[in-house]
């Protein structure tokens, strides 16, 4: 048994390193709502990525870049994690692919949020837009990390945003923070797609429960 442990430790570590070498690029899917029949109407105004980046990062849940790859503000705005080593060695990044942003992502989760809370969303050049409540957003942390351990490999996603608007019981500025994991005893590259995924299902939750007052 302990041997069959260790084998499984080791392929979960090889496969953490194995997909390290150099930025990866994965494709998550944005929540998507539906407007319900009748509600207040919402419109998001903007979702500023407010993130900072650490050259250096003494941990994995810091926003980080390879330092070999491009680390332009447009590169930043597609960043959702970085690889590590089974010793924890900061390797590549994970990106979004090209056309994909976190702001985007965050606020089709926020969206999602107020639809299920019973408000309407509408967007530019939609009927009522100038007449909706507006609200914004900062996204002040958004990252996805794996966490290697001795039996089993931990996926990790955590988010902090700064919304602000007159909408239900959303009054002024409030903060929502969102922390999800979930434990694998051996991992692929479609898990960063997983655990971000199930990170935004957590915004829009929590979004939907901070206007509905709950």
């Amino acid at each position: 048994m302990l041997l069959g442990r260790i084998a499984i430790y080791s392929v979960a570590v090889s496969i953490l390193a194995g997909c390290a070498v150099g930025r990866g690029t994965v494709d998550v899917a944005a929540p998507q709502g539906a407007n319900p029949a009748t509600g207040k109407y919402v419109r998001i105004d903007s979702v500023q990525d407010k993130r900072t980046f650490t050259v250096a990062p003494p941990s994995a849940d810091m926003a980080s870049l390879d330092p070999d790859e491009d680390s332009s503000d447009a590169s930043k705005t597609r960043a959702i994690g970085r690889k590590r080593n089974g010793y924890g060695k900061a390797l590549g990044d994970v990106v979004l692919p090209e056309g994909k942003t976190v702001s985007g992502l965050v606020e089709s989760a926020l969206a999602t949020g107020f639809q299920q809370a019973g408000y309407i969303i509408v967007k530019q050049g939609d009927p009522n837009f100038a007449t909706a409540a507006p609200v914004t957003a900062q996204v002040i942390d958004f990252w996805a990390w794996f966490q290697p351990g001795f039996w089993s490999v931990t996926t990790n996603h955590k988010s902090e945003l700064h919304v602000s608007g007159d909408v239900g019981a959303l009054h002024g500025a409030q903060t929502i923070k969102t922390r999800v994991s979930e434990s694998k005893q051996v991992v692929a590259s479609g898990d960063w797609r997983e655990i971000v995924e199930k990170g935004l299902s957590a915004i829009t939750l929590q979004t939907k429960d901070l206007v509905s007052g709950k």
